[in-house]
């Protein structure tokens, strides 16, 4: 509900107040719900639905001024943090246990050049090998398995058996 609508409403809610103010002797009594309500009974209702109204609008202008200043110091201070947060860091590099006790962790070190190629070049294999696939023909394919490591007796290797020959149709 926009502030307009909220505004609206509460003019229309003080309106219907003042009219039961101004005539209620020719009101009287109404029954609303099947209870009996005098003018000043409704009154009380309208004036707590204006209060409940504005207190909710003032919390929103609250929040919005809380939100602002939470964003205003954490920009103000990043820089003082991440300086703290680096010399802790070059200070107790040789001990991840003490730097663990500040809520902080050594970072893993950039991959070497030689590392970067040998992957580089598995991709590529990898590429050759099975071709440009979908997620779905990726899910499908199984890993080679790896090679056994050289054992002192090598037993021959199985020859394939011959494919049956197919059958032609008709």
């Amino acid at each position: 509900m926009g502030s307009n609508a909220r505004v609206d409403q509460n003019a229309a809610d003080e309106a219907l107040a003042n009219g039961l103010t101004q005539n209620a002797k020719a009101v009287g009594t109404l029954t609303v719900g099947g209870n009996a309500m005098k003018p000043t009974d409704v009154q009380k209702v309208l004036q707590a639905r204006i209060a409940a109204r504005n207190k909710a609008t003032q919390a929103r202008l609250d929040l919005k001024a809380a939100v602002a200043a939470q964003k205003s110091e954490i920009a103000s201070t990043r820089g003082v943090v991440t300086g703290v947060k680096q010399a802790l860091k070059v200070m107790f590099s040789h001990d991840a246990s003490l730097l663990g006790t500040f809520g902080l962790v050594i970072n893993a070190h950039e991959p070497t050049v030689a590392t970067k190629a040998a992957g580089a070049a598995k991709a590529q294999a990898t590429k050759a090998a099975h071709g440009i696939k979908g997620k779905k023909q990726r899910q499908a394919m199984t890993a080679p398995a790896a090679a056994p490591a050289a054992s002192a007796t090598a037993t021959p290797a199985a020859a394939p058996s011959p494919a049956p020959a197919a059958k032609p149709q008709a």
